[in-house]
């Protein structure tokens, strides 16, 4: 039983009764039998429940139950108790016609919605049209509780059910396919592989975890590869049947286990559980990852046709890790460039490397390893990220940035949420929005920043084209070519100041797995 099935009557009369649901004796000619039509429920199944008022038989006529959205069957329209024979389908309507001397003082349509399939119109209505000699009337029964929508925006840094990627069907639109499939990356491929360019598609996972995967580095063939297209329609959307958290991935990043997707085009993976292990976007095209988690998530450009358009949508990394890692990367080589990669409503704690270590650990990189490729377009909004054991974010072979009513939390600030255990290296500075020194040439050019919130240092490196409503800790920022940050030191303090538990939860509620439950509910 579709667990979204709900009652919501809409009665009604013909204009010759006065009352929807009861017909007053005085207002009835004597070869009238005043009957109502109403909501009701057989089983979990939504029904229409016919009845005299004065409980006497029903009168004989003609009762015509006209569906929209689907069409009545013997299957899918029955009645309670059993009228064998007396039910005709036609086209949109379920007709019942009583004769004289019946019985009966009542009776019910119900529609078993579990046999209507799961690409069936989510606005189906079934109503009641009595026939004259019962009075007329009438009642509208909706199938399924109206489909869930996007959370209003709430005005967080971080996830909260607001966020969608573009060009991508909503969970509950009318698709023109649904495949459901096994956790598994090779149906999952099969499934997208045979996705009609045309049409609406969607792929539904079944409760279950994923097998371990070959890994998340940055060279990986992939688990998942090698299909889908561009100029599609519509993205084909990838998705668990049964909401966020009844899907997950296996290992750890400790044990080096994670996932690869790699030269995929024209596909949205929505919904799934990596939160202790690494997931890697290589080569993908028009592509889009979100309303998950993980413990590391990455975006290479190194081959095929390289890494344009991908929307990561409400990417939850919600754990801080100790191994000395960047928790998020944006990366190309070979001369490959990677454009068009936004982030929005996504969350990345901290990552820390051990006293001592030279490893350059970062909460979001933007780098090159090799060749001549660049980095651009690369968006920012309605997030948070804190510092980790390096930086914020460490851009290099950047340009066109775009943040946006977004927070970076540098220096010490964020070790409230995310202390810094014993043995860990200390934060010593508040390298925030970072990258090489300027003097070397590698400037971070094209930024726009709006409505945001950085804590910490600002590199000189960062050339903002403009800058609106954007608070720093800077003293010294670099100055825009429009607009001017706004430096609040008195509020935010210096580096070592620690961030209390209320402006936490004020500004960026901690996205554990009741809080994302409860936002992404919407995915049931």
């Amino acid at each position: 039983m579709d667990r979204r099935t709900l009652l919501k009557a809409g009665a009604w009369a013909a204009p010759v009764i006065v009352s929807t649901t009861v017909v007053p004796a005085m207002t009835v000619s004597p070869t009238v039998t005043p009957s109502t039509a109403s909501v009701d429920t057989v089983g979990e199944y939504p029904a229409l429940r016919v009845e005299t008022v004065e409980g006497g038989a029903l009168p004989a006529g003609t009762y015509i139950f006209s569906a929209a959205g689907f069409t009545p069957t013997a299957e899918t329209v029955l009645t309670e108790p059993a009228l064998p024979g007396s039910i005709e389908y036609s086209g949109a309507d379920a007709v019942i016609v009583l004769g004289d001397g019946n019985a009966m003082s009542s009776f019910t349509v119900y529609i078993v919605t579990s046999a209507l399939g799961s690409d069936v119109d989510r606005t189906a209505t079934l109503t009641a049209s009595l026939p004259l000699e019962a009075g007329g009337g009438g009642a509208t029964v909706e199938l399924f509780e109206p489909a869930p929508q996007l959370n209003a925006p709430s005005g967080f840094f971080g996830p909260d059910g607001s966020h969608w990627p573009t060009r991508t069907p909503w969970v509950h639109d009318a698709f023109d396919s649904v495949v459901e499939v096994a956790p598994d990356w090779g149906q999952i491929g099969a499934a997208i592989a045979a996705a009609d360019p045309t049409s609406k598609v969607k792929v539904l996972v079944r409760p279950g975890t994923f097998a371990a995967g070959g890994g998340s580095g940055s060279t990986r063939a992939g688990d998942l590869h090698d299909v889908g297209s561009v100029g599609r329609d519509w993205r084909v959307l990838v998705t668990p049947r049964d909401g966020w958290g009844s899907v997950a991935g296996v290992g750890t990043i400790a044990d080096g286990a994670g996932y690869a997707i790699v030269n995929l085009a024209g596909v949205a993976m929505i919904g799934v559980d990596f939160r202790a292990t690494g997931v890697l976007v290589r080569n993908c095209r028009d592509f889009a990852i979100g309303w998950s988690t993980f413990g590391r998530l990455n975006a290479t450009s190194n081959a095929h046709e390289g890494l344009s358009d991908v929307e990561m949508v409400e990417c939850v990394l919600p754990d801080l890790t100790d191994n000395g890692v960047d928790r998020m990367a944006v990366r190309v080589a070979n001369d490959y460039s990677a454009s068009g990669v936004s982030m929005r409503g996504c969350y990345v704690a901290p990552a820390y490397k051990v006293a001592g270590s030279s490893a350059h650990c970062d909460t979001l990189q933007t780098s090159r390893s090799s060749g001549a490729g660049n980095v651009s377009g690369i968006s920012i909004e309605d997030s948070v990220l804190f510092a980790s054991s390096s930086a914020v974010v460490m851009a290099e072979h950047t340009q066109g940035v775009s943040l946006v009513r977004s927070a970076f939390i540098g220096g010490l600030r964020g070790t409230g949420r995310y202390p810094i255990a014993d043995g860990l290296h200390l934060i010593e500075g508040e390298n925030t929005l970072w990258g090489q020194p300027a003097s070397q040439g590698d400037l971070v050019t094209g930024v726009t920043a709006s409505e945001g919130l950085v804590l910490g240092s600002i590199r000189q490196s960062w050339q903002f084209d403009s800058v609106t409503d954007t608070v720093t800790t800077d003293v010294t920022p670099p100055a825009p070519s429009t607009g001017s940050f706004v430096v609040d030191n008195a509020t935010y303090g210096d580096q070592d100041v620690v961030l209390g538990q209320e402006w936490y939860e004020a500004n960026c509620p901690m996205p554990d797995a009741a809080r994302l439950l409860q936002i992404w509910s919407a995915l049931v």
